[in-house]
C-alpha cells in the first residue's frame, strides 16, 4: 500500500510539472514572447521532454508485438516537430500529460475512497492484559487478544463480541445506513464504528487479514486484472490505430501534403476512447464496492447485466437461513417432555441447522441437552445414537426413518403430511424402532424477496431457478409464494452442482448462482456469475464467488445489474461521442478551417467529453432501476 502511494506521487509529480512546463511555453509562445533566436531551440528542449514518456511507451509496446496510442502520439509529435508546427506539438503534448494525469487520478480515487476509511482506524488500540487496560500499538495487537472499544469508536479488528453490547454502523463494509445490534457471540468487522454502547472483542483477524483490508485488495486488483473487456479494446486501439497509420500513408502519397495529413492524425488520435472505456469500469467497480457490492473482475460486471437464468439456493439467501421449530408432537406414550429430552441428546453434537434449531427448543423449555455416547450424523438426512439408557435413537427425515425400518403408523404420516403442506420441514423421532415425535420447522422468507424477483424478471431475467435440500412440500410452497419458475427439492450440495450443469453452456443463456458462499462454493465457482449474498466476514464467500455482496440482501443483485446495465450505456455512449467528434473533426479539417494546430487543439479539448462521461459512474444514482 505505502509503495503504490509512493509511486502515484513520484509520477504525479513529473506529470505535474511537465504539465506546467507546456502551459508557460504555451502562453509564451501565443504571447509572442519567445526570443526569436532560441525559439527552435526552446521548443526543441519542450518537445523532447513530452516525447520521451510517450516513445518510451510506443517503443516497448511495439517490442510486445503490439500497437498502442502512444505510437501514433509519437509520430503526430515527430511530423509536429518536423513542420515546424509547435503550435501542435504543444497542444499534443498537453493532450497527453492531461490524459495521464486523468488517469492517474482515476485509477486512485477508487482506492483512495477505500482507503480514506482507513485513515479514521485508530493507531492503537485498548487490550486487556493481566486484569488491566492497556493501550498499546494497533500493530502489537495478537490474535485471541481482548480489545476494548468504547462509543464513538471504530473497531480495529475482526473478531467477536466476548462481553457487553453496542449498536454498530457496517457502511463502510456493507452500504448500510442503519446500525446493527452486536452482543455477546455476535461478529464484528474492522473499519465499522460503534454509535452506541461499548463492547469487548476477542480478536479473530488483524491487519492485512480483516475482512476490510481484504475488500481494498480485491476491489485494487479488480481494476489491474487483464480482462475480456480490457483485452478487446487494447484489440480495437490496435487495428484502429493500424488502420490510420495505413490511410494517414495513403492519405499522404495522394495529396502530398503533409499539414492535412498531420490534422487528420490528430483528429482522429483514440486516446480519449482508450482511457475512457477501461475508466468506465473502474469507476462502477469503486462504487459498487462502496455500496457493498465487491465485483473481482469488470468481466463479471459485464456478465450481471446479461443473466438470463437465475439459480438461488434457497436457504440463507430467500430465507433468513435460520430454522426454528414451529410445532412439536408426540406419539404414543411418550410425553411432550420425554421427546424434548431425546431430541436434545441426540442433536447435541450436531452442527447441522436443523439440529442447532431442535436444540435452541429444547433449551427453552429446560432440557439438558447431555451429548450422547454413540453418535453417528448422516449428512443432510438425519442422525443415529443412543440415550442415556443405551436405547437406539434415530432423528431426521421421513425416509431416513423408513430405511432404517422404524415403525411409522398412519397417524405420523397424516400430521408429515398436514405440516409439509403447510410449507414446514419434517422432522422424527424414533426410540427402539418406534416413531414417539416430530417437529415442524419453519425457515422465515426474506422481506421483499417477490418484489426483487419481480422487477429482476422485468430487466430482462427470463428464469428464476431455486435449489433447496427440503422436501417436496416446501419447496413447491415457497416456489409458488415468490413466483419462482422452477424448483429442485431433496437436494445434497453436491447434487447441485449437477443440476447447474444442466443450464450452463446453452446459446444465449447466461446463468448466475446466488448462494452463502459457505455450502455451495462449488457451485458457485461453476456458474456462468457466481453470487454470494452476505460475504461479510466469510473466507469462503470471498474465495468461491465472482462477486460478493457483502450485506444480506438480495436486492443488492438489483442493484449490481443497474451497474452493468450503467456501464454499458456509458461504454456505447462513449463510442458515439467518440464517432461524432471524429466526424466533426474531419470535416474542419477537410473544407480546410483545421490546420495541425487547429486539429491538435480540438481533439485536445474534445477528449474530456468521454472521460468526463465514464466519471459519472463514481457517482450513485438509482433512478429509473
Amino acid at each position: 500500500m505505502t509503495n503504490g502511494h509512493f509511486d502515484f506521487k513520484k509520477a504525479l509529480r513529473f506529470e505535474t510539472a511537465l504539465a506546467v512546463l507546456l502551459l508557460i511555453t504555451f502562453a509564451l509562445y501565443v504571447g509572442n514572447l519567445l526570443p526569436i533566436q532560441f525559439r527552435g531551440e526552446i521548443f526543441a528542449v519542450v518537445g523532447l521532454v513530452g516525447l520521451v514518456p510517450v516513445a518510451r511507451s510506443a517503443f516497448y509496446s511495439l517490442r510486445n508485438k503490439k500497437i498502442n496510442v502512444d505510437l501514433l502520439a509519437t509520430i503526430a509529435l515527430v511530423g509536429s516537430f518536423a513542420s515546424a508546427e509547435w503550435g501542435s506539438m504543444l497542444f499534443i503534448n498537453l493532450m497527453l500529460v492531461g490524459a495521464r494525469i486523468l488517469d492517474l487520478y482515476t485509477k486512485r480515487r477508487m482506492r483512495i475512497s477505500l482507503e480514506s476509511l482507513v485513515k479514521l482506524k485508530p493507531s492503537r488500540a485498548r487490550v486487556i492484559q493481566g486484569g488491566q487496560t492497556k493501550e498499546i500499538p494497533l500493530s502489537e495487537v495478537r490474535v485471541g487478544d481482548f480489545v476494548v472499544v468504547n462509543l464513538g469508536e471504530q473497531i480495529p479488528v475482526d473478531g467477536i463480541v466476548s462481553g457487553g453490547s453496542a449498536t454498530v454502523n457496517q457502511a463502510s463494509l456493507t452500504g448500510e445506513s442503519v446500525p446493527v445490534l452486536r452482543e455477546v457471540d455476535s461478529p464484528v468487522l474492522s473499519a465499522t464504528f460503534v454509535v452506541s454502547g461499548n463492547i469487548i472483542i476477542r480478536a479473530e483477524r488483524i491487519g492485512a487479514e480483516t475482512t476490510f483490508e481484504r475488500m481494498i485488495d480485491l476491489v485494487e486488483a479488480s481494476s489491474n486484472a487483464k480482462t475480456r473487456m480490457r483485452t478487446s479494446a487494447e484489440s480495437f486501439s490496435s487495428w484502429y490505430i493500424g488502420i490510420t497509420l495505413v490511410g494517414a500513408i495513403v492519405l499522404y502519397f495522394v495529396t502530398k501534403d503533409t499539414r492535412l495529413t498531420l490534422a487528420v492524425v490528430l483528429v482522429v488520435c483514440a486516446d480519449d476512447i482508450a482511457i475512457a472505456v477501461p475508466l468506465a469500469y473502474i469507476a462502477a467497480i469503486g462504487t459498487a464496492a462502496r455500496r457493498g457490492i465487491i465485483i473481482k473482475s469488470a468481466d463479471f460486471l459485464e456478465q450481471a447485466g446479461k443473466i438470463t437464468t437465475l439459480v438461488v439456493d434457497k436457504t440463507g439467501t430467500l430465507t433468513l437461513g435460520k430454522l426454528s421449530v414451529a410445532e412439536m408432537q408426540s406419539f404414543g406414550e411418550t410425553t411432550v417432555k420425554r421427546v424434548l429430552e431425546l431430541s436434545g441428546i441426540i442433536c447435541a453434537r450436531s452442527n447441522h441447522p436443523v439440529s442447532k434449531a431442535i436444540i435452541e427448543y429444547a433449551k427453552k423449555n429446560g432440557c439438558a441437552c447431555n451429548p450422547p455416547e454413540h453418535f453417528q450424523e448422516v449428512e443432510g438426512r438425519g442422525i443415529v445414537g443412543t440415550d442415556t439408557d443405551n436405547k437406539k435413537l434415530v432423528i431426521g427425515t421421513l425416509e431416513f426413518l423408513r430405511e432404517r425400518g422404524i415403525e411409522l403408523g398412519d397417524e405420523v404420516y397424516k400430521m408429515a403430511a398436514r405440516s409439509v403442506s403447510e410449507g414446514n420441514n419434517v422432522t422424527l423421532l424414533a426410540l427402539d424402532g418406534k416413531t414417539v415425535g416430530m417437529f415442524a420447522l419453519a425457515d422465515e422468507i426474506r422481506e421483499g424477496i417477490v418484489g426483487s424477483i419481480d422487477t429482476l424478471k422485468k430487466t430482462g431475467v427470463k428464469e428464476v431457478v431455486m435449489l433447496t435440500g427440503d422436501n417436496e412440500g416446501v419447496a413447491k410452497n415457497i416456489a409458488e409464494h415468490l413466483g419462482i419458475d422452477k424448483y429442485y427439492s431433496k437436494l445434497l450440495p453436491e447434487h447441485k452442482v449437477f443440476v447447474l450443469k444442466d443450464y450452463l453452456g446453452k446459446a444465449g443463456r447466461t446463468v448466475a448462482m446466488v448462494g452463502d458462499g459457505v455450502n455451495d462454493a462449488a457451485v458457485l465457482s461453476r456458474a456462468d456469475v457466481g453470487i454470494a449474498m452476505g460475504g461479510i466476514g466469510s473466507d469462503a464467500a470471498i474465495e468461491s464467488a465472482d462477486i460478493v455482496l457483502m450485506q444480506d440482501d438480495f436486492e443488492k443483485i438489483i442493484e449490481l445489474r443497474w451497474f452493468s446495465k450503467k456501464v454499458s450505456d456509458v461504454v456505447r455512449g462513449n463510442f458515439v461521442i467518440w464517432g461524432v467528434v471524429n466526424a466533426v473533426g474531419l470535416y474542419f479539417v477537410f473544407t480546410g478551417i483545421f490546420g495541425p494546430s487547429g486539429a491538435a487543439a480540438y481533439n485536445f479539448l474534445t477528449d474530456f467529453i468521454p472521460i468526463a462521461n465514464s466519471l459519472r459512474l463514481f457517482r450513485y444514482n438509482k433512478k429509473g432501476l
